[in-house]
């Protein structure tokens, strides 16, 4: 009886243990299939491309990393680009932490990026951290560079998602969340000593989704071609047009922005056809500097109700030390077509 009882109980706890390892095998294959074989993981920062370079695959930036004059950093679809949290005090800042630079990791691109995606298969830029949350990296940051093209990418979790000076680049079909700004871009004319100096910086974005990031696309003596996006649910503003930008804005779904678009000595912007309702606070307003009357008539506001729009719109009926804003004629409905 005894040999039995024995017998049994190896039997059982073979059995236990074989199970054990039945089930440390799923969970291996799991994080396995969710996360990568972490030695595919690239770790790149504090380097400058020497080369034309191709990404593909996994990517865990710890550092700088600087696409110089003459170089073009092509990017693959289905590529995860991770940045690790860093500071000022970071060894792998190669160009320090004043603007236009960041404290924190990014990439810095004075050559060409080409990053192109597909709708099945999009290019990531995400913080590393279990954490994340919005400046945990810096910016896809364009300085002086121009042809650039954004393509069927998700930015998370960046200062500012695309951040440009005196560069041109086409986003289109892209999603943008839990960052700082989305996207902001302006002519150089703060610092003459950077080879960028006095150059133009004009974007032509369209067809991205740009939401729930503390504001959605702001520009400085720019150009810009901002259509077919639909851009919402931002903290502080949906567009902020300023001093002297040029170009159009238009067949847009823009909403539930605090400020769906705000105004800043602007004068040479169009903006019609485009849906801009449900504010948590206006519309569209002006800032104190904006002394000149802006037209933004052939936008629908929401409502045909004259003195509902009037709620949700603030210029020289609020303060008659700023412009008016030209509302009428307004759209009696809804654009079709607008948005993504």
């Amino acid at each position: 009886m005894k040999y039995i009882i024995t017998k049994l109980n190896n039997k059982t706890a073979k059995l236990v243990k074989g199970g054990y390892r039945i089930v440390f095998l799923i969970i291996m294959l799991f994080v396995i299939a969710l996360y990568g074989c972490a030695d595919d993981v690239k770790v790149i920062g504090g380097v400058a491309l020497d080369k034309d370079t191709v990404w593909s695959g996994s990517y865990l930036v710890e550092g700088d990393v600087y696409v110089p004059p003459g170089i073009t950093l092509t990017i693959m679809p289905g590529t995860m680009i991770k940045f690790k949290r860093i500071d000022e005090t970071n060894d792998k800042n190669m160009f320090g932490h004043d603007s236009p630079y960041y404290p924190q990791a990014e990439i810095i691109v004075r050559g060409k990026l080409i990053a192109q995606g597909t709708r099945k298969k999009p290019i990531v830029f995400t913080s590393a951290e279990r954490d994340a949350g919005p400046a945990d990296w810096g910016a896809i940051n364009l300085l002086g560079s121009k042809g650039n093209v954004i393509e069927y990418v998700k930015v998370l979790c960046a200062y500012n998602g695309v951040h440009a000076h005196g560069s041109t680049a086409v986003i289109s079909h892209s999603e943008f969340m839990k960052n700082g700004v989305a996207i902001s871009f302006k002519k150089e004319f703060e610092y003459p000593e950077v080879p960028w100096f006095g150059e133009e910086a004009e974007l032509y974005i369209t067809h991205n989704l740009i939401h729930k990031n503390k504001g959605g696309i702001g520009f400085r003596k720019a150009g810009a071609t901002i259509s077919y996006n639909e851009i919402r649910e931002n903290k502080f503003f949906g567009i902020w047009p300023k001093e002297d930008s040029v170009g159009i804005i238009s067949y847009n779904d823009i909403q539930e922005n605090k400020k769906n678009i705000f105004l800043y000595q602007v004068k040479g912007m169009t903006i019609q056809f485009n849906n801009i309702y449900d504010p948590k606070d206006y519309n569209i307003a002006v800032a104190e500097e904006q002394d000149t009357d802006i037209n933004v008539a052939n936008n629908w506001w929401g409502t045909v109700n004259i003195e509902k729009i009037e709620e949700t719109v603030f210029d020289k009926m609020d303060d008659e030390e700023v412009g008016r804003i030209i509302y009428e004629p307004f759209l009696k409905s809804k654009v079709k077509g607008a948005g993504l």
